[in-house]
């Protein structure tokens, strides 16, 4: 099977159902796409009977068959049994609602009428990580770190009935991507000492989110300013992605575990639960650090940041003469702007900057991502570079510190 090219849902659906289902329920196969990596947004390996010493699999190609492997299961968890076509109709519906991708004349003429087809093409778009700068959706910047969430969200597809489902599901995928965005941020401000880009990456979230502007919160805090109104399985999922976070240096603080027992607590999670997601996330490390880059390097959270950090930089850059333009306009803006490259702003003046920069960004079609859901985490950093990158609309405009 080759999830390169054109007919291997069909052919994935075909050779799934010629054997037994490879996991009887959800918390088993759960287990095996954390072994896979697929959790971890780090895919090395996949279901039998794909995984073969003779197959080789790119990274995305086999976030892919796990996907697909994810969603076909539960699908038939839902359904006593499983046909092939409801089962891709369904999925096609799925991705369609959530708009995954938006299709040209000329992705329309090239893929033609066939389900399944635009299936393949709408999975492709949402896994690929050779360009994600084009999506509608802003969640694609965070390539394959967050698949996992297709699957809760495919699961109330599934449960729910009502007439509004299309609304629903899309503001339920946006609701547990906040939750887990801005744990995983707070997990990076638990740490008694944070590097460079932890402090970075904090004051994203804390700028886009409105966090208490206190010097030292209490862990406790840190946590109870999110309502966690989501399922067992979606909690077990975020902390296991946590853990991965406070383990990228292969060192747990003190300060770290106690966030993490005051995270299992407001999750009403067990101890053991961390021990297992521990243990999970060593394991995982161990047997693949040394053949996976993203591991030895970076992990999915500061990965996030750096591509965040290239796609506003490129948004600036092209819409440089608008912004200049628009910019001059705004003299309190830039006063703002202007501060917070030498001090930390109020919390009111974060908030009266962050509402300036929207108003100017509804100006200029190409810059709509950040008025998407979870946009605004990009505020911060497009008020960062704009000053180096926009000198000339600061040229009038010097605010003497």
């Amino acid at each position: 099977m080759n999830p390169s090219t054109n007919g291997w849902i069909e052919n994935f659906c075909s050779r799934i159902a010629k054997q037994q289902l490879p996991f009887s329920n959800f918390d088993a196969l759960y287990d095996a796409l954390k072994t896979y990596g697929f959790i971890y947004g780090v895919n090395v390996s996949c279901v039998a009977p794909f995984a073969t010493k003779n197959s080789y699999y790119s990274e995305d190609e086999l976030a892919k068959i796990n996907l697909i492997t994810a969603m076909y299961h539960v699908y038939a968890f839902r359904n006593r049994s499983v046909n092939d076509k409801s089962f891709s109709i369904t999925l096609l519906e799925f991705y369609e609602t959530l708009e995954i991708s938006d299709f040209s004349r000329w992705d329309k003429f090239f893929i033609g009428k066939s389900q399944s087809a635009r299936l393949e093409r709408l999975i492709n778009d949402r896994v690929s990580l050779e360009d994600s700068t084009h999506s509608k959706n802003f969640n694609k910047s965070f390539t394959n770190s967050l698949l996992c969430v297709d699957v809760f969200i495919f699961k109330l597809f599934l449960e729910k009935s009502s007439k509004n489902i299309n609304l629903e599901i899309k503001s339920n995928a946006a609701y547990l991507e906040q939750i887990i965005v801005g744990t995983l941020y707070q997990s990076l401000n638990s740490r008694g000492e944070i590097t460079i880009k932890d402090k970075a990456v904090v004051d994203m979230i804390e700028a886009s989110k409105a966090f208490d502007d206190r010097k030292a919160p209490a862990t406790e805090d840190l946590i109870y300013n999110i309502d966690y109104n989501i399922s067992q399985e979606e909690k077990i999922y975020l902390l296991d992605l946590v853990c991965l976070s406070v383990r990228d240096d292969e060192f747990m603080d003190a300060t770290e575990f106690e966030f993490l027992i005051q995270l299992a607590n407001r999750l009403e999670l067990k101890e053991s639960d961390i021990t297992n997601a521990m243990k999970c996330v060593t394991s995982f490390r161990k047997a693949h650090k040394k053949t996976i880059l993203l591991l030895q390097q970076t992990n999915p959270i500061s990965n996030f940041f750096d591509n965040s950090y290239r796609l506003v930089n490129k948004l600036i850059r092209r819409n440089s003469k608008r912004l200049v333009k628009e910019l001059r306009q705004s003299k309190d803006l830039l006063a703002l702007i202007t501060k917070s490259t030498h001090t930390d702003l109020t919390k009111e003046e974060q908030k009266r900057m962050q509402s300036q920069l929207l108003e100017i960004l509804k100006t200029i079609p190409s810059l709509a991502i950040f008025m998407l859901p979870g946009g605004a985490i990009l505020l911060p950093i497009f008020a960062k570079l704009i000053p180096n990158l926009l000198p000339s609309a600061f040229d009038d405009n010097h605010i003497e510190k």
